[in-house]
């Protein structure tokens, strides 16, 4: 049976809150964005300038083969709830939670 890393209880009892759920004090949550953004200038100036007009926190951008035009990008942000929808309207980028992992 699987049990939590951080309260070691199993994971069907665990009360833990998950990965990317716990918001930092201006209500900002970490999420992953790894379709609908590519290494073309359009796409990453439309990424660039949400995040930076509306105070998103951005981690990790990685470009799948920055040889290629147009290869895929992948990114992690920090953005507030509220957010999310106006994110992958503008930008075309689809966010989804951070993956949950569990060593036994």
């Amino acid at each position: 049976m699987s049990t939590c890393a951080r309260c070691y209880e199993p994971l069907r009892d665990c009360q833990c809150p998950e990965p990317g759920s716990e918001a930092d004090h201006y209500g900002r949550v970490w999420r992953h964005c790894e379709e609908g953004l590519t290494m073309t200038k359009a796409s990453m100036a439309r990424f660039m300038m949400f995040c930076l007009s509306n105070h998103v926190e951005i981690g990790d951008v990685y470009a799948f083969n920055p040889k290629y035009r147009g290869s895929q990008v992948l990114a992690s942000i920090r953005i507030r709830p509220d957010q999310i929808e106006a994110f992958e309207r503008d930008t075309g980028g689809k966010l989804r939670r951070p993956p949950r992992l569990v060593l036994n």
